[in-house]
């Protein structure tokens, strides 16, 4: 599993915000792996992100690829002047080794939508159907309301989008949802398919864990006509 570290504790910006309490002076943050023993222990593995980039955003490939590791992630800094990206991107980078270090960095996808204008990330892992990887992802407006969009890759060269929703896919409506420790967000962390069902765990409002379900051929067939 990947999980994020940071040098400084500190609650979120926006909780921050409420609180009246001052951004503290930190290194960015960055994400590690660990692996889990009998689900009660973890076993920390280390950092797995390049030093200079601000990641919140990590996720493996459930499979390797000719046998190497690889993953999907936001380094939220790289934007801008020297980069191909003026806004926070996916990312695909190929890893040496668990923990490893990242090489081969390609950009992924861009924010597109007006959803997803401000940044977009991955949510839980790439699930692997037989049109491609399935990418639940988790895109953030102007005013910063977070959503999720799907995406499909492709099975090879899983850096090429296939096709990807113009609208998302879940938002904030429930009461949950919109109010809570930060507002106006739906967050998908985790996913699997049960009998043809996808199960989409996410976080609301920074609050509450939740579930979402659709039928994996209804996210696939509107993934395809949007291709």
């Amino acid at each position: 599993m990947t999980y994020v570290t940071t040098p400084t504790p500190a609650p979120p910006a926006a909780v921050r915000l409420r609180l009246g309490l001052p951004k503290p002076q930190q290194a960015h943050p960055r994400a590690a792996v660990a692996r889990l023993k009998g689900f009660w222990e973890f076993e920390r593995l280390g950092v797995i992100t390049p030093y200079d980039a601000e990641e919140r955003d990590v996720v493996l490939f459930p499979k390797k690829f000719d046998g190497r590791f690889a993953v999907l992630h936001r380094p939220a800094n790289w934007v801008g002047s020297g980069y191909p990206v003026s806004a926070p991107s996916i990312w695909f980078a190929w890893l040496d080794g668990i923990p490893g270090v990242m090489h081969g960095h390609r950009v992924v996808m861009e924010p597109e939508e007006e959803w997803e204008a401000s940044k977009i990330g991955a949510g839980p892992p790439p699930i692997e159907t037989e049109e491609g990887w399935l990418l639940i992802y988790h895109g953030v407006d102007e005013n910063n309301v977070y959503r999720a969009g799907a995406a499909l890759l492709d099975p090879r060269e899983p850096w090429k989008v296939i096709a990807r929703t113009r609208e998302p896919i879940l938002e904030p409506e429930e009461e949950y949802e919109r109010e809570g420790d930060v507002p106006n967000v739906v967050f998908p962390e985790g996913a699997v398919v049960l009998d043809g069902e996808l199960l989409v765990f996410y976080g609301a409002a920074d609050k509450v864990c939740c579930v979402a379900s659709a039928t994996l051929n209804e996210i696939l067939d509107a993934l395809m006509s949007s291709a």
